[in-house]
């Protein structure tokens, strides 16, 4: 009887509790179906760009390099895709160039942009070119090689970008904030050095290309102009406003980008080296600019300006 009594006093759910439950089952679920959708995102992409070099460490180490708060070494490469150059069999040169020392311990990175002209030993090749003409050679080993060979400093990992790539990122991210460089003006767009800008894609494209233009500063002027989009860029796709569009962002990532680090390298970079990544150190080789005996333009970086940004950049990796 107690039971009986037990139940009939027992008040029935209302209808509003049965309301409030079932949305929370659906937002939960919702949640769990959103979650599973970008993890798989995440590996797809992971998988996507991912392209391994034939090698553990570089030469110039002693030992590999742990993604994990190691000091490390990364080279960029902005691929210039040319459809003539391709049909008649040519491959992919390196528009821009740029090597990064990362030091989470220092929080501070060193960047270096490597004219693409510079006249640079192609290891592999056998022959003394353009540094931008090894990636076409030999993709991102041959380029790295080469570099580790002009620079005398250990490249642990590429990442290399297609530059279309780079004008769908920065439209995906809602466009980048930059302060110019320079006073000069491209494809009708005018700028002043200390003025902050927000450009859309065609704009970063045609500002990160500039250099002939009055005013640009030549290929000085577009190096410190590259580095100032990368760094742009980088800080918006990892911000919460690119999250409404992160799907479409992972496809452009994935139809653009190669690089030797595995999704998991990746999310270290992200967690363990951001303080580094925020505080970034400009560099650039001096030199001039000659015609030599092959009859072919070429950037000659000064020993003395070599030397100044090798030894700041080995610094960072707290190399001897």
């Amino acid at each position: 009887m107690a039971n009986q009594y037990e139940r009939s006093t027992k008040k029935p759910k209302s209808a509003a509790f049965k309301i409030v439950t079932t949305i929370v089952i659906i937002l939960l679920l919702a949640f769990l179906i959103v979650l599973a959708f970008f993890v798989y995102k995440f590996f797809a992409l992971g998988n996507s760009i991912h392209n391994p070099l034939d090698r553990d460490k570089s030469e110039l180490r002693k030992k590999a390099v742990d993604v994990n708060g190691d000091p490390i070494s990364i080279a960029l490469f902005g691929i210039d895709s040319d459809s003539t150059r391709a049909a008649d069999g040519g491959g992919e040169r390196s528009d821009s160039i740029v090597l990064l020392s990362i030091n989470p311990d220092k929080k501070k990175t060193v960047m270096v942009s490597i004219p693409r002209d510079t006249r640079a030993e192609i290891v592999g090749q056998g022959s003394v070119e353009k540094i931008n003409h090894a990636y076409a050679y030999g993709g991102p080993k041959m380029a790295i090689n080469s570099l580790e060979k002009l620079m005398n400093v250990p490249v642990d990992h590429y990442a290399s970008i297609n530059m279309d790539g780079v004008k769908e990122l920065v439209d995906q991210a809602g466009g980048v904030t930059v302060t110019s460089n320079a006073t000069f003006t491209v494809k009708g767009n005018s700028y002043v050095k200390g003025q902050k800008y927000k450009l859309n894609g065609e704009e970063a494209l045609a500002f990160i290309r500039s250099r002939k233009e009055d005013g640009a500063g030549g290929d000085f002027g577009r190096q410190e102009r590259q580095q100032l989009v990368i760094q742009a860029l980088a800080n918006e796709l990892v911000s919460v406003g690119s999250l409404p569009k992160i799907n479409q962002i992972f496809d452009t990532l994935g139809d653009n980008v190669q690089t030797d680090l595995k999704i998991s390298q990746i999310n270290s970079l992200r967690s363990k080296y951001s303080d580094a990544l925020d505080n970034v150190d400009r560099n650039q080789l001096e030199g001039q600019d000659a015609i030599l005996d092959d009859g072919l333009y070429y950037f000659v970086p000064s020993d003395a300006s070599k030397k100044e940004v090798v030894d700041n950049y080995r610094s960072n990796l707290e190399l001897d």
